[in-house]
């Protein structure tokens, strides 16, 4: 594996060697260890590796976020000495996976305001939320939601995740979790000097489903009318089955 970033981080070099004089006022170049991630039945996770090179020194931020996504939160309630579900609460406006690694510490290299501006804030991201019903003690359900995707690990902080060697050559490792929501991630890299962010770069990382699972999303989804049908067969050809064999085992 080290074999492996290495030699990415030198192909990265050579891109850089060969565009910088080209592209003078580029000062960020960046890669990815793939652009597609394909989702089957038995995904387990994935780790995406961000490489690339820099004409001129400085700290790297990177940041992974997926498309919004909508989370159903509750709340426990004691009555005597049984816990009972109360409120709910439905979470949307937030991605469903963000990722931020950085070479330091986020909070070191910009002020709090641009990290709000360019979403590298988390406390922010759960705070521009939409909860409906609208609680009474809204900041308590931020905080909770917050809490939950630190612990699951589906927003991720890391100030070291960034390394840069040389002062040119940087690598950061993402883990992707199994439970990865469909859509397009949009991957923006930054370049941070003195407080100020001097480059940015985006890209795309296409998370799709495939397999079986994946013919099955597209048949309901474009012949709607026809799945429900072959659906309803299909479950009462398997409880008639289910039925016999029961049948045959009583007798």
């Amino acid at each position: 594996m080290r074999l492996v970033n290495l030699c990415l981080m030198g192909l990265a070099a050579l891109v850089t060697a060969w565009m910088i004089p080209v592209l003078a006022a580029e000062p960020l170049v960046v890669g990815t260890s793939n652009d597609l991630v394909k989702v089957t039945s038995h995904f387990t996770g994935r780790e995406l590796l961000v490489y690339g090179a820099l004409s001129q020194p400085g700290q790297v931020i990177v940041l992974l976020r997926s498309p919004a996504a909508t989370e159903a939160m509750s709340r426990k309630t004691r009555t005597g000495p049984i816990w009972l579900t109360g409120a709910r609460v439905t979470v949307t406006g937030a991605p469903g996976i963000w990722e931020m690694l950085s070479s330091a510490p986020a909070d070191q290299l910009l002020p709090l305001a641009t990290r709000q501006l360019l979403g590298l804030d988390p406390g922010h991201l759960s705070r521009q939320a939409s909860y409906q019903p609208e609680p009474a003690d809204v900041a308590a359900w931020q905080q909770a939601f917050l809490k939950n995707k630190l612990r699951r690990g589906d927003y991720v902080v890391q100030s070291q995740g960034v390394h840069i060697e040389g002062g040119q050559l940087f690598s950061a490792r993402m883990a992707l979790p199994a439970s990865l929501p469909l859509g397009r991630y949009t991957l923006d890299t930054f370049l941070v000097r003195h407080g100020q962010v001097v480059a940015r770069q985006e890209q795309h990382i296409e998370v799709q489903q495939t397999g079986f699972q994946a013919w099955i999303a597209r048949f309901a989804s474009q012949d709607g009318w026809l799945y429900g049908i072959v659906l309803t067969l299909t479950l009462a050809a398997m409880g008639l089955g289910l039925g016999i064999v029961m049948q045959r085992r009583l007798n």
